[in-house]
């Protein structure tokens, strides 16, 4: 897996040793940083259920300027910490269980939230969705990026609409905005 475009481009990254792991296919990365790719610059990212870092990485290659990774599995941790050395960017990583771990952010705005969690989840999107509407992590004029499989449904927050939507196979983006 090589980083797209930017300042990293084709930058090689880590490969995941686990099926624990489903890093976002390169299509896909593709087809959300070219509708995102005048709204990266100078941002601030959460990217969550992380799991190589790749989504946020791509973020920093594209000049975002603060990048939060978080993720549950340790062995995503340790992928994350490597991909980001291999890069020589920074960024704050955090292991803790969504969306509970949502609490130690709660103070802070985000301009651009990824959520790809593992495929046929969707009452963990229904309530880390909820999290990040209640806390208001989310700034005005920021975007909420979810990857989930296509048949999966899931209740959205009132406040919050659908910007873009696109399917790739078995893959569902949706964008939404407040």
């Amino acid at each position: 897996m090589r980083i797209i475009a930017g300042k990293l481009k084709g930058k090689k990254l880590a490969a995941c040793r686990t099926d624990s792991i489903r890093p976002a296919m390169a299509l896909v990365r593709k087809s959300i940083f070219d509708t995102l790719q005048n709204f990266i610059q100078d941002t601030n990212i959460l990217d969550l259920c992380a799991g190589s870092g790749s989504l946020g990485i791509e973020a920093l290659s594209r000049n975002a300027k603060k990048l939060t990774l978080i993720d549950s599995d340790r062995e995503s941790i340790r992928l994350i910490k490597k991909n980001l050395k291999l890069c020589n960017v920074s960024a704050k990583v955090v292991h803790g269980q969504l969306p509970k771990v949502l609490n130690k952010l709660k103070d802070e705005n985000f301009d651009l939230i990824f959520l790809d969690p593992p495929y046929g989840k969707s009452s963990f999107i229904e309530e880390t969705l909820e999290k990040l509407y209640t806390y208001k992590m989310l700034t005005k004029e920021g975007l909420i990026v979810i990857e989930s499989e296509l048949k999966s449904s899931y209740k959205v927050p009132e406040g919050l609409t659908i910007y873009k939507e696109k399917k790739f196979g078995n893959t569902k983006v949706t964008m939404f905005k407040l």
